[in-house]
């Protein structure tokens, strides 16, 4: 099992989240997805309007996440456990919820210049949508949040600039509906 990340917003303000944060938000359950056994993590007939996920990144910071989470699965095993939430969510929501999916696009591109880089081991924004759909969801709305510039230090900016390398600077926000 690993923690993820996300919260499942139900009528009346009540919200079930794989983050815990009694403190700050008391509303908030805590939440651990079984990957070999996904299972829907609210109990009852109640139905959600709106789905927030935001899952671990692929790669992107896995040592700071749960050795067995699905950042560091393989590429083709962190694409199905998508693929597998995605249906999942699908069963359990009403013909009009929403769903907002946070993710970036993963690019192998650490020092690597952007004319070298392959789209092998790449998880871009096509890849999602792909499977959104194929999972029953429909986009209506990319919203491209920024990153913080915080990380992109002078040093760091300068050595990519000397490389050619590009680097991520934002997520996006997928709001989809059911098909």
């Amino acid at each position: 099992m690993f923690p993820g990340e996300g919260a499942i917003q139900y009528p009346h303000n009540s919200i079930v989240s794989c983050e815990f944060r009694p403190d700050t938000r008391p509303e908030i359950e805590p939440c651990f997805w079984d990957i070999t056994n996904l299972k829907w993590p609210i109990k009852g007939k109640t139905k959600p309007d709106l789905i927030i996920f935001d899952p671990p990144y692929f790669k992107k910071q896995s040592n700071n996440y749960d050795p067995d989470g699905i950042s560091g699965m393989s590429k083709a095993n962190y694409l199905k456990f998508l693929k597998d939430f995605f249906a999942l969510a699908h069963l359990n929501a009403k013909k009009d919820t929403q769903m907002a999916f946070i993710n970036a696009d993963w690019r192998d591109f650490q020092s690597t210049p952007a004319r070298n880089e392959t789209r092998t081991n790449s998880i871009l924004i096509n890849d999602y949508l792909s499977i959104l759909n194929q999972s029953g969801w429909q986009e209506t709305h990319i919203i491209q949040a920024p990153l913080s510039s915080e990380r992109f230090q002078a040093n760091v900016v300068s050595a990519m600039q000397k490389k050619g390398i590009l680097g991520v600077t934002g997520r996006y926000v997928i709001m989809s509906k059911k098909k």
